[in-house]
């Protein structure tokens, strides 16, 4: 599609497709497909199509063009390894571009993108929306900086890929070379706005707006913030600046559940335990989802509710291998009939049924939520898998896990819990354990106990589904009399945090 459009536009400015369109492809089929009609419609030299991997072409093989475009493929880290992986970093590095083991395939290869391109060249890639919040991208953004005297991000508040999960954005640099480039960004309606756009001088898209390059490339500020208005941006940026507000993460330490490998295998409820008589003594009470917490705070009772309708059991926790009861070694071997043993998690672990990183938090924090992510003190004592974030409080911290809900309530934390975290496909928020402990609260007062009193009077407001007005009591009691707040200012703050979350809604529906 890249190279067809490009040789027609090339066509309609009287250029030369034949000697000026070049390409690369890895996959034979495809290539062999591709190169033929491109021989047929625009008489292409096979020569300029390259049957190879992206990452063993360089300027040896092929000269430097005046511009590059492309969709680079979305390969999560998870499955960008091996050779594939060695190349990829290899490349960026050549550019003086280290990438950590978690980067996905797209950044190097922006990266290998650009080094293909000529002094005063171009660049125009679809890029995934990460590279606006990921931590791994900020050495991507930083060599977009230094590599285009400008840089603009076009986002769509219609996605671009309506039946993708994943957003994305269109990436375009201009004039390469050594500059300290400046970032503009511009929020369009729909991906048909791009026709309108004809001017070479990329200022012509409406709404185009500067952004600070410097603070974007140190992950100062993060791109989902222009999104918001002017006044309830800059409020935001003074408000986490200043000692009467703090990150979660200098008060707590958030990571993932357990991982057993194996949960129909290693969940038990009442009746299995009682059928195969598991002494109590290797069980754990567990909540297993977060649609499980219902308040502000996570009780005994929630808990046996749980038991009732599937969303809790208890984990078969082992810590030892020698003397264990007949029905439990019975039950192992059950396990090994099964292949459980055999699991990714299971084979890699000695034994294989001893499950790690089993600990009760404080709190749980839902990391992929609807509406907003909830943190819900743990007063029941039970674990939880990692379908959920256990919140431990660092050492010196006082509060406790429903003090940290109270504090999570406000419109301050709502909107930078939108911010900090990343959109996915369906309107869901994601909060990755770093990106929830960069979420910004107000600092408690210096009576704690006033907060376990605003929990407990939150708790029964969130159980009876009022929201919103819990949301208001938090503002009056945290933001407005803790911190100084003005009620318009709050109000400023929950419209913001209402703004991107509608925005995730509109473009899970959108066509």
């Amino acid at each position: 599609m890249f190279l067809r459009s490009a040789c027609k536009r090339l066509k309609d400015l009287n250029g030369n497709p034949s000697n000026q369109v070049f390409g690369v492809e890895i996959d034979a089929d495809v290539y062999s497909r591709i190169a033929d009609k491109l021989r047929d419609e625009f008489s292409i030299n096979k020569r300029h199509l390259v049957l190879a991997d992206f990452f063993d072409v360089d300027g040896k093989r092929m000269s430097p063009v005046d511009a590059v475009v492309g969709n680079p493929p979305f390969i999560r880290y998870q499955r960008f390894s091996g050779e594939a992986r060695k190349k990829g970093l290899r490349c960026a590095a050549q550019q003086g571009i280290r990438l950590g083991e978690l980067c996905s395939s797209w950044a190097p290869f922006l990266v290998h993108s650009v080094s293909m391109l000529k002094s005063g060249g171009r660049l125009a890639m679809v890029i995934p929306v990460e590279i606006s919040h990921a931590s791994y991208a900020l050495p991507v953004v930083k060599y977009l900086s230094r590599s285009f005297r400008r840089v603009t991000f076009l986002t769509f508040r219609k996605k671009l890929f309506p039946d993708l999960s994943e957003g994305t954005l269109l990436l375009l640099g201009e004039d390469r070379g050594p500059h300290d480039g400046e970032f503009l960004w511009s929020d369009l309606s729909h991906p048909g706005r791009l026709a309108e756009i004809q001017r070479l001088d990329l200022r012509s898209i409406p709404g185009a707006r500067a952004v600070d390059a410097l603070n974007l490339s140190n992950g100062c500020e993060r791109l989902i913030e222009n999104f918001i208005p002017r006044k309830a941006r800059e409020l935001y940026r003074e408000l986490r600046g200043l000692e009467m507000t703090r990150r979660l993460g200098s008060l707590v330490d958030i990571g993932i559940g357990y991982v057993t490998g194996a949960n129909g295998f290693f969940h038990l409820d009442s009746n299995q335990i009682r059928l195969r008589g598991i002494p109590k003594r290797y069980l754990k009470p567990a909540v297993r989802r977060g649609r499980a917490l219902l308040g502000l705070r996570f009780t005994e009772e929630d808990w046996r509710q749980t038991l009732a309708n599937g969303e809790g059991s208890y984990l078969l926790y082992i810590d030892e291998e020698c003397g264990l009861p007949e029905s439990v070694l019975c039950y192992l071997k059950d396990g090994e009939a099964l292949g459980v043993h055999k699991a990714y998690k299971c084979r890699t672990r000695t034994p294989w049924f001893r499950v790690p990183h089993v600990y009760r938090g404080d709190a749980f924090l839902t990391y992929m939520s609807g509406a907003t992510p909830r943190l819900v003190a743990n007063e029941a004592r039970v674990i939880a898998p990692n379908s959920l974030h256990v919140v431990r409080a660092r050492s010196g911290c006082t509060l406790r896990g429903d003090a940290l809900a109270a504090l999570w309530q406000t419109s301050l934390t709502r909107l930078s819990a939108e911010i900090e975290g990343h959109p996915l496909g369906g309107g869901m928020l994601k909060l990755e354990p770093r990106e929830a402990e960069s979420v910004v609260i107000a600092s408690p007062p210096s009576d704690a106990s006033l907060l376990v009193d605003l929990a407990q009077e939150l708790d029964a407001m969130v159980r009876r589904g009022l929201e919103k007005e819990a949301q208001l009591r938090a503002d009056e009691a945290i933001l407005q009399r803790g911190i100084g707040m003005h009620r318009a200012e709050c109000e400023w703050l929950r419209k913001a945090a209402l703004t991107l979350r509608e925005r995730r809604y509109l473009r899970s529906t959108a066509n």
